[in-house]
Formats: C-alpha cells, sequence, structure tokens
C-alpha cells in the first residue's frame, strides 16, 4: 500500500479492526502511518485502549456499527437515557448515537436502504451533545457488552 500511495494512486491509507499491539508493530516498520483504523464501535463496545493508542499516534478512528445499541443489541442499560435525548433535541436514537461518536472525534459510518433514514442521520450534525451527556452514555454502556462481528474470532471477555 505504501507502494500505491507513492505511486500517487492513493491519498492516504487506511486500516480496519487493528488492535493496539497491531498498530504498535505495524508503526515500528511502516514509511506511512495509517491515517485512520475502521472499528466495531459504538456504546456497549467503546474501545478505550484503542481510541487512546489511536489519539497517542494521530490515527483517526472510523466507526462500523455505530447504532448497535438500538438495532442490534436491545433492550439495554442505554434505552431510555437515549430516548430522552432524542425527545430533548428532536431527533430519533440513532441519531444520538451518530452524535456520540462525532462528539468523541470517531467518523460515524451507517448505511440504509433507505433514502428518508439517511436524510434523518444528517441531523445529527445540527446539534452537540453535552460533556455530561456523553460521559453519561459512556457509563450506563460500560453496563452492557456487545460485540456484533468478529464474535468467531475474538473471545467473549475481549471487549477492547
Amino acid at each position: 500500500m505504501e507502494s500505491v500511495k507513492e505511486q500517487g494512486l492513493a491519498k492516504s491509507i487506511g486500516v480496519s479492526n487493528f488492535l493496539p499491539q497491531h498498530l504498535e508493530a505495524i508503526l515500528q516498520t511502516a514509511k506511512v502511518k495509517p491515517a485512520i483504523n475502521q472499528i466495531e464501535f459504538h456504546a456497549y463496545l467503546q474501545r478505550k485502549d484503542l481510541i487512546a493508542c489511536h489519539k497517542k499516534h494521530g490515527i483517526a478512528t472510523a466507526a462500523y456499527s455505530p447504532l448497535a445499541p438500538v438495532t442490534k443489541a436491545a433492550p439495554g442499560p442505554i434505552d431510555g437515557y437515549v430516548e430522552a435525548l432524542a425527545k430533548k433535541y428532536a431527533v430519533n436514537p440513532g441519531e444520538i448515537l451518530l452524535r456520540w461518536c462525532v462528539d468523541q472525534d470517531v467518523v460515524a459510518i451507517t448505511t440504509s436502504g433507505k433514502e428518508q433514514r439517511l436524510s434523518d442521520y444528517l441531523r445529527a450534525m445540527t446539534f452537540k451533545l453535552t460533556p455530561r451527556e456523553i460521559k453519561e452514555l459512556n457509563e450506563l454502556g460500560e453496563k452492557k457488552n456487545f460485540r456484533g462481528f468478529w464474535t468467531h474470532k475474538l473471545g467473549d471477555g475481549d471487549w477492547r
């Protein structure tokens, strides 16, 4: 990939699902530091050690499955709080979870087959959660662990 970038065929290099030990290993020999690491990230899988590693090395974080707490892992401890925030900001719970990512400097990636839903997700850029709201969501989210992907490769206790 470094050769591809050197040839001008790519502007940057990104990785996916790298853990801190993977990033540390690649950074020992890489000429080009990964610009971004795309990981499963949501309120029930906060990856604090990995996020800290990203920040330490100036690597951006992209979140896939940021809506898992309301689409795949419900019910859970954040439900009532997310509903209250959705009412406060006049948005839907998914938009609260997208904003929660953005307010923590994480690029939220989501998809939908419904144009209206994608349009609605843009509302997540029209408000900002308070630091207290982010802290409360983080604390509530820590009460449940959920991993939607790579469960066959990672152990039950691996929530990093």
